[in-house]
């Protein structure tokens, strides 16, 4: 029993180490995302706003996939922009966190289903959701202008959305 409490607190002191270390990646070479902008596609923000409290393991980097495969690595309190290639998706959010009376560590896991119009700018919003003793989960929701307007305003822009910030804001020199 000792020994599995000294695992669990040596795996979350690990993994803690980890979060320190991640940043926001976008996967480019992935197969939905339109490289060649003349080409059709859709503007699609990732936000993830910042949490009122500290919510342990759950404020890891979450993974964001496309059709089953990685997209995005997106960190609390920043956002990217992706330019994805019309027609539906499905996109899912996995993290870890801690679940139960023990506070194991889980990965939790959600989709939802999208479809991204040729020329549309679209803001998806990922929100922690915390169940209590069932840990934390991420739900991906639409937003419109105003709304992503607002949240960005605390957010940190990454990659290409240091150029092209959400319509309305200044771009970050």
């Amino acid at each position: 029993m000792i020994a599995r409490k000294l695992f669990g607190f040596v795996l979350l002191i690990g993994l803690a180490g980890l979060a320190g270390c991640a940043r926001t990646q976008v996967q480019t070479h992935h197969f939905l995302v339109q490289a060649n902008t003349s080409a059709p596609h859709a503007k699609v923000y990732f936000l993830r706003p910042g949490t009122e409290r500290a919510m342990g393991i759950a404020d890891n980097a979450v993974k964001v996939e496309l059709d089953r495969r990685p997209l995005i690595t997106l960190v609390k309190g920043e956002y990217v922009l992706v330019d994805l290639k019309p027609g539906p998706v499905e996109l899912t959010i996995k993290s870890l966190t801690n679940w139960g009376p023990h506070s194991m560590v889980k990965e939790m896991s959600g989709s939802h289903d999208f479809n991204f119009a040729e020329g549309g700018t679209y803001f998806i919003v990922i929100s922690p959701v915390d169940g209590e003793f069932r840990g934390v989960f991420f739900q991906p929701e639409e937003a419109d202008l105003f709304k992503a307007k607002e949240i960005s305003k605390h957010l940190r822009p990454v990659g290409k959305a240091r150029k092209a910030p959400i319509p309305g804001l200044k771009a970050e020199r």
